[in-house]
């Protein structure tokens, strides 16, 4: 997928996503994943065509994932089975930001304006994203349903104040075969993000990444020192840099 390509455009439920990656779980084709969805989804998503472009999206998630990502796509199918329901979360944002670069994007500025201000209104994340996207005429309702695919997946609420969202309690999780997924699935939404081929990061920018604005990882931070999958390296005095051993041939 191109870098400026879109394709988050749609308002996404957690039971849709766990629905998909049930049915990617199980091996089922993706020539019969396709019609299964569209039925199951037919009395919720109004319009043919809506419901098809949905069954698209949530497909593109879980079930026609870019060959440079399958591996993280097989550990994620076999973490469903090992992780609490509430953690699922973890593995549908994961696969967002690998799919869709445009969901980083606008992650990482709801996730930059939360830390600056504590709050944003929705005109400051079209605002921001324009000047790196351009002036495009579904870039604004694309980003109005990727925050709207936030307050369903209850990682943004609003306040009592029109179009001004603040972030909901942050997550942790004591799974740490699963942070240790999610935090490669983040270096490589920066390296697409980046455009970069191979992408080293400071261990806290990773950490504290923008773009998991829900989620805590610094409890982690001993765990990914001791996983075999990164690459840690120190620069100056106390700077630690890290970079995914499974880094996938890039296309760029």
């Amino acid at each position: 997928m191109n870098k400026q390509t879109i394709g988050f455009d749609r308002e996404l439920r957690l039971s849709w996503l766990d629905l998909t990656a049930g049915l990617a779980q199980e091996g089922i084709d993706i020539q019969k994943i396709r019609p299964r969805l569209q039925d199951l989804l037919a009395d919720e998503v109004p319009g043919a065509e809506a419901c098809r472009k949905t069954v698209t999206l949530l497909t593109r998630l879980w079930v026609r994932v870019p060959a440079e990502y399958q591996i993280l796509q097989s550990e994620a199918l076999n973490l469903l089975a090992n992780v609490l329901p509430e953690e699922r979360l973890w593995l549908h944002w994961g696969m967002s930001m690998l799919a869709y670069p445009f969901f980083f994007k606008v992650a990482s500025t709801v996730g930059h304006l939360l830390k600056l201000q504590g709050e944003f209104e929705s005109t400051q994340v079209r605002q921001r994203i324009r000047e790196s996207w351009g002036q495009r005429t579904t870039l604004d309702r694309a980003i109005n349903r990727v925050i709207q695919t936030y307050l369903i997946w209850d990682v943004l609420q609003q306040t009592t104040k029109p179009r001004v969202y603040q972030a909901v309690q942050i997550r942790q999780t004591e799974n740490k075969a699963l942070a240790i997924w999610f935090m490669e699935s983040i270096i490589q939404g920066i390296r697409q993000s980046s455009n970069q081929k191979d992408c080293q990061i400071p261990l806290t920018e990773l950490v504290q990444s923008l773009a998991i604005f829900p989620f805590d990882l610094t409890p982690h931070i001993v765990t990914l020192r001791r996983s075999d999958n990164f690459h840690i390296s120190h620069q100056g005095l106390d700077m630690e840099m890290v970079s995914s051993k499974k880094s996938p041939p890039s296309a760029y």
